[in-house]
This record gives structure tokens, sequence and C-alpha cells, in this order.
């Protein structure tokens, strides 16, 4: 089911001072961070995650959370729902892959995760390395697609495409219509003969 212990989250009030306690009182090295949204302390493998409360919630115990890695989520959730485990929250997407949460007995967050193929997890690099190492899984998948096509048999076909739009008949020219008959010119009608005159007598 589960592949590793990943990270521990913890939400907190006043994000500027918890970075200041876990950075400087407890001298813990900052392993990367975004800006106020997070940071991560180490050592590794397991890294201490500090978030801001989100809107509208308060700081108690459910603040803490333990993220656990999984290969597959919805078989690992869909095995301790079995078990009598409710989810909280998700599953939800993120860019590095996809997560749920549970609660223990004592209401501490639990994070299901399972990271995308691009996300370099189950090499426990730490944020300020993440970019880099995507970069690398990239290329290599980039080498390995090149040589499967490379190695494809030559008279593999090649995934047909979308077929090529047909082109219009061309328009065939209208019939012509036959030409009007001119009317046969009419033949002039016979003189009358003239009439004959009386015979005179004699």
């Amino acid at each position: 089911m589960f592949q590793a212990l990943r990270r521990v989250y913890v939400a907190v009030s006043d994000f500027a001072r918890s970075r200041r306690f876990y950075g400087e009182t407890l001298g813990l090295p900052e392993e990367g961070s975004f800006e106020s949204d997070w940071v991560e302390f180490g050592p590794g493998p397991i890294l201490l995650k500090l978030t801001p409360l989100r809107p509208g919630e308060v700081s108690s115990r459910n603040q803490v959370a333990i993220v656990l890695s999984t290969a597959t989520l919805e078989a690992t959730l869909t095995t301790l729902k079995e078990r009598g485990v409710t989810v909280t929250r998700g599953p939800v997407e993120e860019f590095t892959g996809r997560s749920a949460e549970i609660l223990d007995p004592d209401g501490y967050r639990i994070v299901v995760f399972q990271p995308s193929d691009l996300h370099p997890d189950e090499e426990w690099v730490p944020a300020s390395r993440v970019d880099e190492a995507v970069r690398q899984k990239l290329a290599l998948i980039r080498q390995r697609e090149k040589a499967r096509v490379q190695a494809a048999p030559k008279g593999a076909k090649k995934p047909a495409g979308k077929p090529a739009a047909r082109k219009p008949a061309p328009k065939k020219p209208a019939p012509r219509k036959p030409a009007p008959r001119k009317a046969a010119p009419r033949k002039p009608a016979p003189a009358k003969a003239a009439p004959r005159k009386p015979a005179r007598k004699r």
C-alpha cells in the first residue's frame, strides 16, 4: 500500500514567526520555499513543511498532517474505507500528483499522496531541487520515446491520423436549354380570281 513517509505538514497562525522559530531558533536547514505559501525544512529524507492556516481555520492539533506516499491512490482509499476510515477531503488533482485526506483517532490529518509521473517524490528531492529533477525526468521520457520509435519495425504502420478532408466535387455545368424554334414563315394567301363580267346579249 504505502511506499514511504514523505513529509509532515504544520499549518501555522503566524507564518513569518514560525519560519524564524524552526529556521533560526531550532537551526533546521531551509530546503525550499515559495513566497509566503510554504517553506520546507530538513534534513531529509522526511521534511517538515510549514503552511499558513487556510481561510476560516483556527490553530489546533488537526493542523498537523503526515504525508504518506502511495502508487495507487484509488486502490489505497478503497482499502482504507473497507477498514472503516473516512476520507475527509479529496481526491484532488495537483501539479505534483493527486491526494486525499483522512484523520487519525485523535483528529490529526494524514495526507495520502500519489505523485505524478513527473514528480520526483520517490527520490527524496527537496523542494529547492524539484525543478531540475523534473527537467531531467522530461529529458529521460523524451529519450525513451525516441528509442521506442527507432526500435519499431520499419514496416510498422504509423498510428492513423485524422482522415484528410475530402475536396468537394466540381459542380457540373447546368444543361443548356434548347433555343426556341423559329416559327415557319407564312405562305402568302392565293390571289382571288377577278369576278367575270356578264356576257353581252346580241
